[in-house]
């Protein structure tokens, strides 16, 4: 999958128990009250709505509904020192990629009609997002202008993160899970990134009379052939040592967990990042 710090080249395409890897700490300036940190934003064809303005700094839960009839993500990025979303955006569509923007997550291959929602730490500062899904066209949506943008203000709570029953650690190039078997109903992962790599993780399950090779195949460019997998939930790219949280919901079949990123035009799944598994009945 394509991300902020892939845009300009672009690239090619846990036992039940509350895991909590490292705590944070509240901001030393306070410029804000606590607030409900819960954002609806929903993704069309080709614009995000209801994008706030600003935000408490924190944990900011991020639920995504896919009103459209492609596949969506949010992508979200610091703006760095010395600009301004407006000018990073600008810069972004002009080709002329900043180095090194550091990416925060976001709720990551939500289908038409579903929603995904991804629970992240937001410091204070100036946030842009995006959806860098391509477009049969081969333009990808942020080209299309699906991008904005919020402020992240200080507060004097920082909120509390969901309770976790598992924990995901993504490295080069390896999905480890912990927390036993993946049962029927709703879980909530622990996705970290221990690489310096850019790392992002999405669920699939694969649809009845489809192999996990073949999943994995239609993934890697899902605008060609009938689909063989749905994603349920995920996570856009998270930078070293970030952390999200992320909620699904399974029922009885085979999944296969995934990150959808690339490496010099080289995807990350064909470099074996990825992980089957199966949901019981019982």
């Amino acid at each position: 999958m394509r991300s902020f710090g892939a845009v300009i080249p672009f690239m090619a395409v846990v036992a039940m128990a509350t895991v909590n890897m490292h705590p944070r700490t509240a901001p030393a300036s306070l410029s804000a009250p606590a607030a409900n940190r819960t954002l609806v934003v929903k993704a069309n064809d080709y614009a995000f709505s209801g994008l706030p303005a600003r935000v408490s700094a924190g944990w900011v839960t991020i639920r995504m509904i896919n009103a459209g009839k492609e596949l969506h993500m949010f992508a979200s990025v610091s703006v760095p020192p010395g600009m301004t979303a407006a000018g990073l955006l600008d810069s972004l569509m002009k080709d002329r990629s900043p180095k090194n923007l550091t990416e925060w997550g976001g709720p990551n291959a939500v289908a038409p009609g579903d929603t995904t929602t991804v629970t992240l730490f937001l410091p204070a500062g100036s946030y842009a997002v995006g959806c860098f899904v391509v477009s049969p066209d081969g333009k990808t949506h942020f080209m299309k202008g699906m991008m904005g943008s919020f402020e992240v203000v200080a507060a004097s709570d920082t909120g509390r993160p969901p309770v976790s029953d598992r924990r995901v650690l993504l490295s080069t190039y390896h999905i480890a899970m912990d927390g036993g078997p993946v049962t029927k109903g709703r879980h909530v992962f622990l996705v970290r990134n221990t690489a310096k790599e850019r790392h992002d993780f999405v669920i699939l399950k694969v649809l009845p009379g489809h192999t996990v090779a073949q999943a994995l195949k239609w993934f890697g460019n899902p605008l060609v052939g009938s689909p063989a997998a749905e994603p349920i939930g995920g996570t856009t790219a998270l930078h070293l040592n970030e952390q999200g949280y992320v909620e699904a919901r399974f029922t009885p079949g085979t999944y296969v967990a995934v990150c959808w990123m690339a490496t010099n035009n080289k995807p990350h799944i064909q470099l074996g990042m990825e992980k089957a598994f199966t949901v019981p009945a019982t």
